[in-house]
Formats: C-alpha cells, sequence, structure tokens
C-alpha cells in the first residue's frame, strides 16, 4: 500500500485517478497498480472519451499520455485547463519523449508534473501523492472561496472560525447540561460531533413531577444547516410541551396529563414542512418517561428503533413503531406506543450516526453489534447507563480505528433500577 508522503494529508477517502492512454497494456498496468495503492481508477483509451469522461465526472487527478493519435496529450491537457469544471484538476504527463522542449511545453500548457517512459511504478506513485499533496487543500478551500466571494480573506476566514465557534457554544448551551436523576431510574447520553456544531440532540422536559419528555433526533446531514433545524425543532417541541391544554383537549386525551406523543410530532412536523427546505428533514424518537407507572410511551418519527433489555429475559426487544420522517411530508401521521420498563430494564435510544460507524469498507458497526453489547454488558445487572454510553464510545473507537466520528452520534440510555 502507498504512504502519503506528507504528514498533513487531508486525504480521507479514496481519490480518484483518471489514466488517458492509447496504450491499453499500459493502462492496464496502471490501472492494478494504483488501485493496489488505495486509489479509485478510470480509464480512456483515446484523447476525445478522456475529456469527455473527465468532465462528466471529475477525478482528483489525470495521468495523461501525450503521444496519441487523432488528439494529443497536449489538446487534452488545453481542453481540461478551458473548461471550468476540470481547469483545476492536476495533470501528470507520460511520454516515451524526454526531450526539454517537450516538458517545458507540457508545463507551459499547464501540466503539473512530468514523468518519461518507461517508468518505475513506484516512482508513479511517489509523483502522484506528491502532486495530491499540493492540491488538496486547494480542492478544500474552493467551495469555501466561493461561498464567501469577496469576504474571503485572512480576516474574513478569521471572522468565520469565529461565528462558528459562536454556533458551536450556543449549540452546546441549548443541550442539557446533565441527565435528569428521577427516582427509581438512571439516565445517561452521548453526544459526539462530527464537527463543531451537530444536527444530532437529545433534550429531557419537565411535564410533572412524575413526567418527563425525552426526545433524541438527527437531522439530515451535518453541520451548520443541521444544528440550525436541531434548534427549531428543539425551541419548537418546548414550546409545545408547555401549552396549556384546553378542557376539550385535556377529555380528548384525559389518559395523558402532557400532550399525547404522536401529536406533539405531528405538529413539529407541520412546523418543518412550512418553514423548512425539502432537504432538511429529520428522524425523531419522542416520549414520555411515568416514573411512578414506570412506562416510556413514545411515538417514532422515521427513527432508529430504541433497544429495550428485559431484565428478567436477559433478551432485548426492538421497539417497532412505524412513523415518517419528520419534516418530508405534509400528511406525515405518527403512533404512539407504550413500553414497561421492570426493575433491572434498559432502554436505549440512539442516532444512525452509531450502526452506521464504519469499519472495514463497507462493514457497519450494526444495530445487532449494539444490541449484543448491550445484553452481554447487562446480563449482570449492575451496569450503569454512565458506564454503558462509556462502552459504546470505546467500541465505537475500536471498530472504526478512529476516536473521532464520520457521522453525529446521539445516545440516551435509561435504566430502571433493580432493588433486588
Amino acid at each position: 500500500m502507498h504512504q502519503p508522503t506528507s504528514p498533513n494529508v487531508l486525504r480521507t477517502t479514496a481519490e480518484t485517478i483518471l489514466v488517458i492512454d492509447d496504450d491499453i497494456d499500459i493502462v492496464e498496468l496502471l490501472k492494478i497498480s494504483l488501485e493496489s495503492d488505495g486509489f479509485n481508477v478510470r480509464t480512456a483509451n483515446d484523447g476525445t472519451s478522456g475529456v469527455r469522461r473527465a468532465q462528466a465526472n471529475v477525478p482528483d487527478l489525470v495521468l495523461l499520455d501525450v503521444m496519441m493519435p487523432h488528439k494529443d496529450g497536449f489538446q487534452v491537457l488545453r481542453e481540461l485547463r478551458e473548461d471550468e469544471r476540470t481547469k483545476t484538476v492536476p495533470v501528470i504527463l507520460l511520454t516515451a519523449r524526454g526531450q526539454t522542449e517537450d516538458k517545458l511545453r507540457g508545463l507551459d500548457t499547464g501540466a503539473d508534473d512530468y514523468i518519461t517512459k518507461p517508468f518505475d511504478l513506484r516512482e508513479v506513485t511517489a509523483r502522484v501523492e506528491t502532486v495530491l499533496g499540493r492540491t488538496r487543500p486547494i480542492k478544500y478551500i474552493n467551495p469555501l472561496m466561493q461561498a464567501m466571494g469577496d469576504g474571503f480573506s485572512e480576516e474574513g476566514v478569521e471572522k468565520l472560525a469565529g461565528h462558528l465557534e459562536a454556533a458551536a457554544a450556543i449549540q452546546r448551551k441549548l443541550l442539557p447540561e446533565k441527565a435528569p436523576s428521577p427516582p427509581g431510574f438512571d439516565i445517561a447520553t452521548l453526544l459526539q460531533s462530527s464537527t463543531s456544531v451537530s444536527g444530532d440532540f437529545y433534550d429531557f422536559i419537565p411535564l410533572s413531577e412524575k413526567h418527563i419528555g425525552i426526545v433524541i433526533g438527527d437531522v439530515k446531514g451535518s453541520g451548520i444547516p443541521a444544528a440550525l433545524v436541531m434548534v427549531m425543532i428543539r425551541t419548537a417541541l418546548r414550546l409545545l410541551c408547555d401549552e396549556t391544554l384546553s378542557q376539550e383537549q385535556a377529555l380528548t386525551v384525559s389518559a395523558y396529563p402532557y400532550r399525547e406523543p404522536a401529536s406533539v410530532l405531528k405538529r413539529i412536523n407541520d412546523l418543518l414542512v412550512r418553514d423548512t427546505d425539502v432537504e432538511l428533514f429529520a428522524t425523531m424518537i419522542y416520549g414520555v418517561l411515568d416514573t411512578e407507572a414506570s412506562t416510556f410511551t413514545y411515538t417514532n418519527g422515521g427513527h432508529c428503533y430504541p433497544l429495550h433489555y428485559k431484565h428478567h429475559t436477559r433478551k432485548i426487544d426492538f421497539l417497532e413503531t412505524c412513523g415518517m420522517l419528520v419534516g418530508a411530508f405534509e400528511e406525515a401521521t405518527f403512533t404512539t406506543k407504550t413500553c414497561t420498563l421492570a426493575p433491572g430494564d434498559i432502554l436505549v435510544s440512539y442516532t444512525d450516526g452509531i450502526t452506521e460507524t464504519e469499519g472495514q469498507p463497507n462493514v457497519f458497526y450494526g444495530e445487532e453489534r449494539l444490541a449484543a453489547c448491550l445484553a452481554h454488558h447487562a446480563a449482570s445487572g449492575t451496569l450503569t447507563s454512565t458506564a454503558f454510553c462509556e462502552l459504546v464510545k470505546n467500541d465505537l473507537a475500536r471498530f472504526s480505528g478512529s476516536t473521532q466520528p464520520s457521522d453525529d452520534r446521539a445516545l440516551v440510555v435509561i435504566k430502571h433500577f433493580c432493588y433486588s
């Protein structure tokens, strides 16, 4: 496998190399070698198709043969540099001719490097890594430059960084400082953000002396747009829970001294559909913990099914409740269900940033692994909610090989004390 030439490499995913050469044997040799070094490789056997493929699906780098019939490498390079889509793509020229004037012509036309045939495959990889090491920062900075326009300057970037820090600080203040500690229950949480701000969230809303509203949610995407929708949902949820029920409403939901969870989610859905872009939606679990009756009455808005560990059977149930995405459809419907928490039972709600954590390529942590982790450690009856959050955090780090998540993660764990 290749080794990055720079300690400051930004590469986190396999980069794509487009090889354009009329020699099929060389194309196959480069494809095999570069793919073994961890790159995605696409190929073209003439200049015309090479330009077309580069424009249709812009690669991270082009390896371009100079001596090709009909349209040579210099013509291809000129077309790539004249097209807005490909003008910044780095190009390394390949040629059997090593004359100084050809190298200069290639560099003058906009090539980033030059390799003379026959070449050593190790040299090709080293040159590719060197060129990508120079151009990766530009690849990441260009979108920022376009977004900031005239404001892109050292002062402007510093100001933007300050705004991001302020947004992160505001969001942290909106999250509960600590989980509630109702009689007979042990509650703990985990939140890991992939960026400075998060689209995953949780909240605890006191409804009465014996009722606590509990929510965990995941806004599509990450970063500032997701965080803004998260703030909107959190604010709306608290306002809805604080609303006084009319006499007619109180009779309709007489079984609940609070708004019935499905109706709360319906109201939030209507708000998001009306006031946000169609691409901004969330998945959510909202429920009410009755600490006197030891029940959790909940509704699910397209979210991951919570896990219910039953202490007396040592088995786990998935709370499979149907519900639509929140904010995606005007005519969304939600249902309410109730589960009973016996002494020793544990209820685990989580976002897909946990279950979709990737270990090896296309191998994900998954619900079954999370359930197995819970069942294994809860069997003794001594597992605390805080300890389980830490166990999941460490297990995810081992599984993925990194302590920094690629997606936001949230976890809410509720345990009913076992006094026996």
